[in-house]
């Protein structure tokens, strides 16, 4: 029977890298038996929820998805994941919703709404049922079919929606959908708090209070946008001034426009602070937002609207300067990127004359990660400081979801096929020789050498480990 390891690639619940004592019990790690069952392991390697299920997530705060196939499955032949066999159980091991559904938590590494602040979306495959339309043809005809299990609250909603906005925010209120347009559910209840009724592509989610909305026309064209708080009521906004599609609240300000379609901030009661000035307005983020001047140069500004720079060239137009830890990344030329500070220092520029070049913001740790590719090799990172020198000449390949901010000190990188660690002076830590790796997470990562897969401590021994072969 096949080891189904595409469960086990999920990332596990992530807790700080110190205070191990406390925890290496409590973190949970989902890991096959010698029944060819999976079940949960704690940081010492024992096991805790004794093997017993056909497929196990991981751990999302108090809860983890988990599959059993129906007696008359045989998975040599089928496809599992066509099968609504999904379901969820809490730490003890028991099931709080029941393996009769299908579960998604996230793509391209991100999780709904957050690993354990998030949300699961719920459906079921077999709801779908084959109709005719006026013309004879047969058609796919959705039933009301999707819900959510709220990680925090346990809470699942059951299957009322024809769709489920999963990229929720923190906010208690989770965008749903139906025929009448989208509305809003309580994540802690599943009752319906807003009606559906609004224009519901990429819906909006509350943030800090406030979500943006539009009414719909005939032809269900969006109207005019405008803010409305966690009870429905309409945030008044001066006369002229309109909300913007998807607009999310951050640090007490949301972008606004005017009749120009000119860019600024009001704040949660819906008073414009900032007057609309701008081309491009981001969020804000450690007290500073970029925008983007109409004179072609983008700056910062504080939540006040006082300009702390400008002047920075951007090639990119749209988004602008990339912001985190303190320091903006522009790309100021084809094969060039520089670093400024929020005030408008220069740190440093980066050249390299090479396909696809991208240089990020700083890490916590303070070291950029910078991409050069070839049609060759790929795509390679490597390493430089705040003051522009390379830590790490650009050589390694990454993980499927780009660079992380070195989880416990230590990122996973490639080099000709093998996975290995590195620490943050570009130092191979351990080595590379394994064919399949995640990331540190509660301090263990999840490896496959050969035929054997498990997982690793810090200095590269096995705490727990299985035999991947497949059997035929």
């Amino acid at each position: 029977m096949k080891k189904f390891l595409f469960l086990l690639i999920l990332l596990v619940t992530a807790l700080p890298a110190s205070g191990w004592a406390e925890e290496e019990r409590a973190a949970l790690f989902p890991a096959w038996g010698e029944n060819d069952k999976m079940g949960y392991i704690n940081r010492a390697g024992e096991w805790v929820i004794p093997p017993r299920f056909d497929g196990a997530g991981d751990f999302r705060g108090d809860y983890a998805a988990v599959s059993i196939y129906p007696e008359d499955f045989d998975p040599e032949i089928g496809d599992p994941w066509e099968l609504d066999c999904q379901g969820v159980i809490d730490r003890e091991g028991s099931f709080v919703l029941p393996p009769a559904y299908s579960l998604a938590a996230g793509q391209s590494g991100d999780y709904f709404g957050g690993k354990d602040t998030g949300v699961w979306l719920v459906y079921r495959r077999a709801d779908y049922a084959l109709g005719v339309d006026e013309e004879g043809e047969e058609t796919l005809i959705r039933t009301p079919e999707y819900g959510f299990f709220d990680v925090p609250s346990g809470c699942f909603s059951g299957l009322k929606w024809e769709n489920v906005w999963h990229w929720c925010s923190d906010s208690r209120l989770i965008p749903v959908m139906n025929e009448e347009g989208a509305g809003y559910a309580d994540r802690t209840t599943g009752e319906m708090v807003i009606p559906c009724q609004y224009f519901s592509v990429d819906p909006s989610n509350f943030y800090e209070g406030v979500a943006s909305v539009a009414y719909v026309d005939e032809d269900w064209n969006p109207l005019d946008f405008f803010l409305i708080d966690e009870t429905g009521a309409e945030i008044p906004l001066p006369e002229g001034i309109h909300a913007l599609y998807a607009s999310s609240a951050s640090e007490g300000r949301i972008v606004v426009q005017d009749e120009k379609e000119l860019l600024g901030y009001a704040d949660l009661a819906g008073n414009v602070v900032v007057p609309p000035q701008f081309l491009r307005a981001n969020d804000f983020q450690d007290g500073y937002a970029s925008v983007l001047f109409p004179e072609g140069d983008w700056g910062f500004i504080d939540r006040g609207g006082k300009i702390a720079s400008r002047g920075m060239i951007c090639d990119d137009d749209w988004w602008g300067p990339d912001y985190a830890n303190g320091a903006a990344v522009a790309q100021t030329g084809e094969d060039n990127y520089t670093a400024y500070t929020v005030t408008g220092e220069t740190l440093f520029s980066l050249s390299r004359t090479a396909l696809n070049f991208k240089l990020l913001p700083p890490m916590k740790n303070g070291l950029c990660w910078f991409r050069e590719y070839s049609s060759s090799t790929g795509s390679r990172w490597g390493l430089v400081d705040l003051q522009g020198n390379v830590v790490s000449e650009a050589q390694w390949k990454l993980g499927d979801f780009e660079p992380a901010d070195f989880p416990e000190g230590l990122q996973l990188v490639m080099v000709g096929g093998k996975w290995g660690f590195i620490d943050e002076t570009g130092e191979i830590v351990l080595p590379l020789m394994y064919d399949r790796a995640y990331n540190f997470e509660n301090g263990l990562a999840w490896v496959c050498l050969g035929d054997r897969c498990g997982y690793i401590d810090h200095g590269g021994d096995w705490v727990f480990s299985w035999n991947a072969e497949e059997e035929e």
